[in-house]
């Protein structure tokens, strides 16, 4: 009996290179699967190449083919492997899940290249559905909470499920995957894997879809289970990083010391990173928490800071005082861990386009004050900064649409909704009407240019990643000269006759960094 399940996600950009990650998301759902007796076979392009062309043929024989995506590119890949798949195996079934499936569930299984949707946790729902497929019993779908489904033409929707305490899931299944070609090498380690421990998040900011999807809800694996598996990655894979994946790690403060005082028992010599966090929280933890965090590794965190300006932290119900951010920077830099800010500009302040480009400079204004003081903290952090994307489902969507903010109805139109700052000088995917061009050229040279150039960290790991001695010392060369001038512009604010972005967006696409 044919056993086989085919997996599959696109490049989250068009432009990106080739991904050296692994496909956690794949690997999770696989769990019940593999534990099952069922052969999972993953296409991403880290695994494959011609990863579009090895997913069809891999498909001439499976039970069916499941697809996540999130909001961008991943949709447009999808939706070509899909109608492939469509052609050449008409009665394949095509599931799909992930983000966007489970904030857009009917527009997405509206489309005629997908038979079924899974929302919120794959693992268990996803299993469910491939051995009800098995039984060629589709009318048992209905019994599986979260699935949808069509029947005879008509969408069957299924949106209702509860989050499932992680610990029912069985272990991810790594070793399914040729995992050498899934380590990357990061500021803190040389080969560092993808890890996830929790799932949800209990907080209430507007811009965000967890709050919908998963209701504020926030599951996790207990510690001493972290601590025995990133031990059996660091023994069977001799592993020297991981990279966290969760939503939010430190929610429960107890389990965070648990895993950090287990690591350190245990002598399990790995760093840590990526860490998502709120800094709200990690202010309010002792000092000899911070301590013993980064005994156990713990090496870069990745928070939300999302505005220098108090009124925008109010408004996207960001529960966070500006002058936390700068207490939060102190610590960590006391503690020698590294963070990686992200910040958000351009909210859909109003439709009137003078009053919100004015507020919408008063944002970068802020922003720029804040970066500059920052950096009088520590020089070692790295500042991430993206134009506000709308996505469905949550608070602020509904202002977007208020302010001129046009909903694509189509799961196709969500291919192309975030942007990519490779395509700048074409403006091509220029679409939000709240922002002026100037500003959201702005935004993208701060994030690509200004910002990426300013962390030395990354101009040392990028670096790593050329065979070519005598290239990696000119990389080196020409990163150092740009994170002067970088540093110039941003001290002054200066960001006309962007020459020196030119020259770094062709350089860097020559040489996909």
């Amino acid at each position: 009996m044919n056993n086989k399940v085919v997996l599959f996600h696109g490049k989250p950009s068009v432009f990106d290179k080739r991904t050296k990650a692994a496909p956690l998301a794949l690997l999770c759902v696989s769990s019940f699967l593999v534990k099952n007796g069922f052969a999972v076979k993953i296409i991403t392009d880290s695994l494959c190449d011609n990863y579009i062309d090895e997913a069809v043929k891999e498909c001439k024989d499976s039970i069916c083919l499941g697809i996540t995506a999130m909001t961008g590119n991943q949709i447009t890949e999808g939706l070509k492997l899909s109608s492939l798949i469509k052609a050449r195996y008409p009665d394949l079934p095509v599931i799909w899940g992930g983000w966007h499936a489970s904030i857009m569930p009917e527009s997405t299984l509206r489309d005629p290249n997908v038979d079924i949707i899974v929302v919120g946790q794959g693992e268990r729902k996803f299993y469910e559905v491939v051995k009800t497929l098995l039984d060629s019993n589709r009318n048992n779908l209905r019994k599986i909470p979260g699935v949808s489904f069509k029947e005879n033409g008509q969408l069957i929707m299924n949106n209702e499920f509860a989050i499932e305490d992680m610990g029912n899931f069985p272990p991810v299944p790594y070793d399914i995957i040729d995992l050498e070609k899934c380590f990357s090498k990061t500021e803190y380690g040389d080969r560092t894997i993808s890890y996830i421990s929790s799932y949800g998040c209990p907080y209430r900011c507007s811009f965000c879809i967890e709050p919908i999807v998963n209701k504020r809800k926030w599951v996790s694996l207990p510690a001493q289970r972290v601590i025995d598996e990133w031990g059996y990655l660091y023994k069977r894979y001799a592993i020297d990083s991981i990279a966290v994946y969760d939503n939010n790690f430190f929610v429960n403060k107890q389990r965070v010391v648990d895993i950090c005082e287990g690591l350190i028992k245990r002598n399990i010599k790995i760093r840590w990173g990526n860490v998502n966090g709120r800094i709200p929280q990690l202010v309010k933890y002792e000092k000899e928490i911070w301590a013993l965090m980064e005994r156990a590794g713990l090496s870069m965190v990745l928070t939300g800071s999302e505005s220098g300006e108090q009124e925008v932290l109010d408004l996207i119900h960001k529960d966070a005082k500006v002058e936390d951010i700068y207490e939060f920077t102190k610590l960590c830099n006391k503690y020698h861990i590294k963070i990686l800010f992200s910040y958000m500009l351009g909210i859909p302040w109003s439709d009137n386009a003078e009053f919100n480009a004015k507020k919408v400079d008063y944002e970068l204004n802020s922003l720029l004050g804040q970066v500059n003081e920052l950096l009088k903290i520590s020089k070692k952090n790295r500042f991430m900064v993206y134009a506000y994307t709308p996505f469905p489902g949550s608070e602020m969507f509904e202002m977007a649409k208020k302010h001129g903010f046009e909903e694509p109805k189509m799961l196709r139109e969500w291919g192309d909704m975030i942007y990519s700052p490779e395509d700048i000088f074409q403006t091509a995917s220029y679409k939000r009407g709240w922002l002026t061009k100037k500003q959201f050229y702005l935004i993208t040279m701060l994030e690509q240019y200004i910002f990426g150039m300013m962390d030395l960290d990354a101009r040392d790991w990028i670096a790593k990643n050329f065979n070519n001695r005598l290239f990696r010392l000119f990389f080196k060369a020409v990163f150092t000269i740009g994170y002067f001038l970088a540093r110039i512009r941003l001290r002054l604010k200066l960001f006309g006759f962007p020459m020196d972005y030119w020259v770094f967006v062709k350089f860097r696409k020559l040489i996909r960094m």
